[in-house]
């Protein structure tokens, strides 16, 4: 790739990381922006970024919602931007596992209404609650997963890092 387009990209990536902070950002009065990493144990052999990403959307956001919303016809709405994440498979991670191969991980940020974060975050323990702990490492496929709040003035940062070496 020439100097140009390495300059274009980078110049949309920066462009675009920045529109996805202010957009996090505007958030903030009502919502509670948690980092997200879920590292993912292979079971069998289908092993596909398709694969894990619905097993994100569907299994791990899907008991995120349930935590938030009781009410089933709610729970659609329970998350208001549930679709910032992205699949990594190379790149490593402080969760790395033992050995050489690179674990299947998912990296997202996911604001969280402030009215019903006490729904799924414990403030004594500064962690997830441990209901939806438990719930969560009932999906067979996750191995571990990481929560933290993101802190006000480091929005860009995660999304830098969520978003590294990738296409957007």
């Amino acid at each position: 790739m020439n100097n140009l387009n390495t300059n274009l990209i980078t110049k949309s990536k920066d462009i675009q990381t920045q529109l996805w902070t202010e957009f996090f950002d505007s958030k903030r009065q009502d919502h509670q922006l948690l980092a997200i990493t879920v590292v993912f144990k292979p079971v069998d052999r289908n092993n596909s970024r398709e694969r894990w990403e619905t097993e994100y959307a569907a299994g791990v956001l899907g008991k995120f919602r349930r935590a938030i919303e009781p009410n089933p016809a709610n729970q659609d709405r329970a998350l208001p931007f549930p679709d910032f994440y992205f699949f990594e498979r190379f790149e490593s991670t402080g969760l790395r596992t033992a050995g050489r191969r690179s674990p299947f991980h998912i990296h997202s940020m996911l604001p969280i209404r402030k009215s019903q974060l006490h729904r799924i975050w414990s403030h004594d323990n500064n962690n997830l609650s441990d209901r939806l702990l438990k719930d969560l490492k009932s999906l067979g496929t996750v191995q571990s997963i990481l929560v933290e709040p993101v802190p006000e003035g480091r929005t860009a940062e995660w999304v830098r890092y969520i978003t590294k070496q990738k296409q957007i």
